[in-house]
């Protein structure tokens, strides 16, 4: 999460910013914060952009051959019916886990028989959106226990009924912003964690000049993150290779500022995608009072790494390039542009969740949310349900809540 104001002081969401309608936990946060939430703008016309012609649509089926839109829906049935055979406390203990984490998601869109150049765009597009890192290199077993976690497919792509449906009000860092508040002198910032001890029945953090003795501690950091503590005693060999293998991708998100949301007023709902370019999806990030218009836009996996070689000013205008051609002159005068390349950041080291490289889950994956003496783990890769996502992380908060109570 990464909430940041504008020089209006508009809060924008540089992190992520979107509930699901079943992401009962972020609810509750945000109603116990007195924080509210509202829906994502999707009145009017979306945009596909295609090598031949741009297509208009409304709903969540662009207009693309009758044969493409069947053997994606078939594509999505079958990753839907699998994931029903995953178990969300255990995913690794499928009956098929082991063929399903020898596989690819790679092998899976290869092998998926989606017809036409452009509906396998759009569709490895959308399920490298996903993950962000390379196909070639994620478990099919991760990719169903995400949509199982999820529910469905259609859920993760989806913006009404989907994971994009509710921005909050503030911006989704308001909730942690009075979390803080509440907890006061408890919470020390740019204190990053370089050491974790255990001794008997305490465990002690170092972090620069503050050091924490308890009972227990909880690490709630990407995994890829974990290697940068110093742990005594040492992890060991298993836990190394799971946090050494679980890395998340490249995901460049940005934000792209106007005077108004002049899209809508052009009839369209600021929804766009173009598989491969600079902006390849698009979604209306404006608040609720509708100014300034705000335009969330997202490059993934090795698309971010091809753009995000070129200098600053050539991202930007290959950005504003390929949303002038969609929305209209409008769009090559924007009042900000605000560019988070997630892979580069130092604390995430990738965007927006770790992926599972083929082996990794059915041989490792019980080390996840398994306790090591007093320590113990949460964070959104922790959570099945809901796994990716905010929501997810705020669960995981939980379980290990009760985790440390029944301690015992």
């Amino acid at each position: 999460i990464w909430t940041q104001p504008l020089a209006d002081g508009t809060p924008i969401d540089r992190g992520g910013g979107w509930l699901a309608p079943k992401h009962e936990a972020m609810f509750k946060l945000a109603a116990e914060f007195g924080v509210s939430t509202y829906k994502t703008y999707v009145k009017g016309a979306h945009l596909l952009v295609g090598e031949d012609r741009t297509r208009r649509y409304t709903g969540l089926i662009p207009k693309i051959s009758p044969l493409a839109v069947v053997t994606i829906a078939l594509a999505q049935l079958r990753i839907d019916r699998m994931s029903k055979k995953v178990p969300v406390d255990a995913p690794w203990m499928a009956s098929k886990a082991a063929e399903w984490d020898r596989m690819t998601v790679a092998d899976f869109v290869e092998r998926s028989g989606i017809r036409t150049a452009l509906a396998r765009d759009l569709f490895e597009m959308a399920v490298r959106g996903l993950f962000t890192g390379p196909l070639e290199d994620t478990s099919f077993l991760d990719l169903l226990m995400l949509v199982r976690g999820h529910g469905s497919i259609n859920t993760l792509f989806s913006i009404e009924n989907g994971s994009q449906e509710n921005l909050v009000e503030g911006g989704a860092g308001s909730i942690a912003a009075r979390m803080a508040e509440v907890l006061g002198d408890a919470v020390h910032l740019n204190a990053a964690a370089r050491a974790v001890s255990q001794r008997d029945d305490h465990v002690t953090v170092e972090a620069g000049d503050v050091s924490v003795t308890a009972h227990h501690a909880v690490v709630a950091i990407p995994p890829a993150l974990v290697l940068d503590i110093a742990f005594d005693p040492v992890l060991g060999d298993d836990r190394e290779t799971l946090y050494r293998k679980a890395v998340a991708g490249p995901e460049t998100k940005t934000l792209v500022v106007y005077d108004e949301p002049f899209w809508r007023a052009d009839g369209f709902s600021g929804q766009t995608s173009e598989p491969n370019s600079a902006s390849e999806v698009t979604i209306d990030a404006s608040p609720q009072s509708g100014s300034p218009g705000v335009l969330a836009s997202f490059r993934f996996g090795r698309v971010a790494e091809k753009f995000d070689d070129l200098s600053e000013a050539d991202r930007r205008n290959a950005l504003l390039d390929r949303l002038t051609a969609r929305l209209g002159p409008k769009a090559a005068h924007p009042i900000d542009v605000v560019e988070t390349p997630w892979w580069k950041e130092e604390w995430t080291k990738g965007c927006s969740m770790a992926q599972f490289p083929p082996g990794v889950l059915t041989r490792y994956g019980h080390l996840l949310c398994e306790p090591f003496g007093r320590v113990h783990w949460a964070g959104t890769e922790t959570s099945v349900i809901s796994h990716g996502a905010m929501d997810g992380a705020a669960r995981s908060g939980e379980r290990v809540a009760a985790e440390i109570l029944n301690w015992g």
